[in-house]
């Protein structure tokens, strides 16, 4: 009876992953003959209730157990002796009753309570498992519980299409009464916000004083100022979905990250201000004069205050909405038609806060979603055989005003902002933001200006020439040369622990088919810089040997400009929301250093035979930035953005990370289900955060809302700064005291 009970188990579709320890015990012991139908139903109920998903390491030990007997000569004989047996009493004394058997019941029939895969077949449970896990997880409070509207458009052909959505309206108020301190550096004590928002908007009215939030709450008339201004950001972009179509992903994001937190908590002394920056004496003396600072009070705040470039980029960011591939190539006016949804909510939520307001301060996005959806004037419509504007900042182009100039005083500067780039009103024109200059909006994007973008052109028109020249062998031809370059690469990247994915140099790699070409390497990032800081060593050591005299001069000038490309970079890193001048002017001298040098190497050039460095339009936006660092610098402001603010790095994770999961769910309801993913997932990153980093009971205790800035605010602003287990002491006595 035991080998025929084995044996049954062996050739049934029952799912080896969902059997325990106890079924185990049952088939190895002598209590096989109690193992009727329903007993073996309830005790695989009762073990799915405990290990719904199995034990993966049950496997190997069930495949070397002596269940699967098939194979086994003396199973097989005790089996036909007991089907003669069975033969001979039928036909003797009647039929006789079937002894109990395992039924052959699949894993998943098991799990919905059904005791054959017969009477699962008839079942429609299938088509409602996603409804149903979704009610599951919301049950036991996962996931960010927005509501997800739709939108109905309808196509010319009659055709109507529902889009799904997420308010920027609903989102807000539900993260500001459920969540507040993710929108604002993770401070649960509305004092620190306040706090916090304050200096913020001071730092940014330096700067950025045309800004509609200072007309309608800088006097502090209505809304309560500027203390309940919370600022936000919108990106927008498109990425790889299904069948490698361009799927859209419109996000609304913070801009004070959660750094801000952790910082106070590390006990960081914001006096001590910043020591690594030193700018030169030239620039020192060129920009000695400050007119404009802060307060003592929010100096204390100022070097706290962090981008959103630290932690996970699900973490402060918040879809609004996808556009499969198929809607948007079919119907492109969908696009507009949602970003006119959006920019009426941020208006309202403007204008119409109930406790808190939120105020948009960049569009971030790069230069090809941007003329995309809103501008018309732009390097996309260069002119190639009459002269025209194309520069969306300034009228460069225009017959006089090169956009090729480099200078300190550009012949372009004095047309900046004086023409809309567009005819048509864009969808986010609504969007409150500069009244004078709406444009101002779409922010420049250090990542997609330099590092996929000028830096690129820098390393490939170096590594190029090199080889060109014969650094790397006199012999062969270039093909040859290149791999001998790339073999020093990877030593390079060995010796300094760094991790490339160049896996070889090539003509391809480097978009240099011919001589006649402007070479640029085709890579990420990442590794632009890892190219970068190997030409700074490379050029360092040839100027000690070089092949001919005359490139003493060529060699200085990379290396000088490899260096200034990544100290750029550097400052940027190292910094939070708002750069001290020192660290403002080291900047500016560093972004200077480089755009000199280029347009020097770029002239260079046109005297040899080589072609290289050649002049792009992001070369002339990334000028925009040195001017007006350079004239922030000439008005004596005391604190300048930090360009990371609006840098679209960790955008361009997010939107891997959205089109992936978009690649992976149904088609039918796309939208809605990757909205609801990318909810789930951000709501348990921030339950992550709080509890990696000691701050959920915190949270929890100082975010209570007390109906103003009273000693109690005060009190839980200060216990902030105490450690974990001392303020754990504090807060007993004093929650027993209220």
């Amino acid at each position: 009876m035991i080998n025929f009970l084995k044996w049954r188990v062996a050739v049934s579709e029952v799912n080896l992953f969902v059997l325990g320890p106890q079924v185990l015990a049952y088939l190895n012991s002598g209590l096989s003959q109690v193992l009727v139908t329903m007993e073996w139903t309830m005790v695989w109920k009762q073990w799915l209730k405990l290990f719904p998903m199995g034990f993966p390491g049950l496997k190997k030990g069930f495949e070397s157990s002596n269940c699967q007997t098939r194979g086994n000569e003396s199973f097989w004989k005790t089996k036909k002796l007991n089907d003669k047996t069975l033969n001979r009493k039928a036909t003797q004394k009647g039929p006789v009753p079937a002894p109990a058997e395992v039924p052959c019941v699949t894993a998943d029939a098991i799990r919905r309570g059904y005791t054959s895969s017969k009477d699962a077949g008839t079942d429609m449970w299938k088509k409602n498992c996603s409804r149903d896990t979704w009610r599951n997880l919301y049950r036991v409070g996962l996931g960010y519980k927005v509501k997800i509207r739709t939108y109905l458009y309808r196509a010319p052909s009659g055709e109507t299409i529902e889009m799904a959505y997420i308010s920027p309206l609903d989102l807000f108020q539900y993260l500001m009464e459920k969540h507040p301190e993710v929108m604002v550096g993770g401070l649960g004590s509305a004092y620190e916000r306040a706090q916090n928002l304050r200096t913020y908007w001071h730092c940014y009215k330096l700067h950025s004083g045309d800004h509609e939030v200072f007309a309608e709450y800088g006097n502090g008339a209505s809304g309560g100022g500027l203390d309940n201004i919370i600022p936000i950001a919108w990106h927008g972009d498109e990425g790889r979905g299904k069948r490698r179509g361009n799927t859209v992903c419109v996000s609304m994001e913070a801009v004070i990250g959660v750094e801000t937190l952790l910082r106070k908590k590390r006990k960081f002394t914001p006096t001590a201000g910043c020591t690594r920056c030193q700018p030169p004496g030239a620039f020192n003396r060129k920009y000695s004069t400050v007119s404009k600072s802060l307060d003592a009070n929010m100096l204390a705040h100022v070097h706290d205050q962090w981008t959103t470039m630290k932690g996970h980029s699900f973490l402060q960011r918040f879809a609004l909405f996808i556009i499969p591939s198929w809607v948007h190539h079919a119907y492109p006016e969908v696009l507009h038609k949602m970003l006119g949804l959006i920019a009426a909510d941020f208006r309202r939520l403007f204008f119409e806060g109930v406790n808190f307001c939120a105020a948009v301060t960049a569009a971030k996005g790069d230069l090809k979603w941007f003329c995309k959806i809103a501008l018309e004037r732009s390097f996309q419509n260069q002119g190639v055989v009459r002269d025209q504007a194309c520069c969306h900042e300034c009228q460069a182009g225009e017959p006089g005003v090169t956009w090729e100039d480099m200078s300190e005083q550009p012949v372009w500067s004095a047309t900046r902002f004086t023409q809309r780039p567009w005819t048509n009103a864009p969808a986010m024109l609504p969007v409150p933001y500069c009244r004078s200059a709406p444009e101002k909006q779409y922010k420049r994007d250090p990542f997609h200006l330099a590092k996929v973008g000028i830096y690129r052109d820098l390393a490939g028109s170096c590594i190029c020439w090199l080889v060109e020249k014969g650094y790397y062998g006199l012999i062969g031809d270039f093909p040859t040369k290149l791999d001998a370059c790339h073999n020093v690469f990877k030593l390079f990247c060995t010796t300094t622990s760094r991790t490339a994915a160049l896996r070889s140099f090539s003509r391809a790699l480097f978009m240099y088919p011919r001589r006649s070409s402007y070479p640029w390497v085709n890579c990420k990032g990442s590794d632009t810089m890892h190219l970068l800081s190997f030409i700074s060593v490379q050029c360092a050591g040839f100027e000690l040997a070089p092949v001919a005299p005359g490139h003493i001069q060529t060699l200085k000038l990379m290396g000088q400009t490899c260096r200034a490309a990544i100290g750029y970079f550097r400052v940027l890193n190292q910094h939070g929301l708002h750069l001290k001048r020192p660290c403002a002017m080291t900047m500016h001298a560093e972004l200077t250093r480089f755009i000199k040098g280029y347009a020097l190497l770029a002239s260079g050039s046109l005297n040899d035979t080589f072609n290289g460095w050649a002049v792009k339009p992001k070369l002339h936006l990334m000028k925009h930035s040195n001017l007006e660092d350079h004239e922030n610098l000439l008005k004596g402001i005391e604190f300048l953005p930090n360009p990371n603010s609006t840098n679209c790095e960790q955008c361009e994770d997010y939107i891997g990370r959205v089109c992936r999961l978009s690649r992976r769910l149904d088609s039918r309801r796309i939208g809605e289900r990757v909205l609801q993913c990318v909810m789930l997932k951000s709501d348990l990153l921030w339950k992550r955060f709080k509890r990696d980093n000691g701050l959920e009971w915190r949270l929890k205790s100082l975010g209570r809302e007390f109906g103003g800035w009273g000693e109690r605010d005060l009190y839980c602003s200060f216990l902030i700064s105490l450690d974990n287990e001392l303020t754990r002491m504090i807060w007993c006595i004093w929650s027993s005291w209220l």
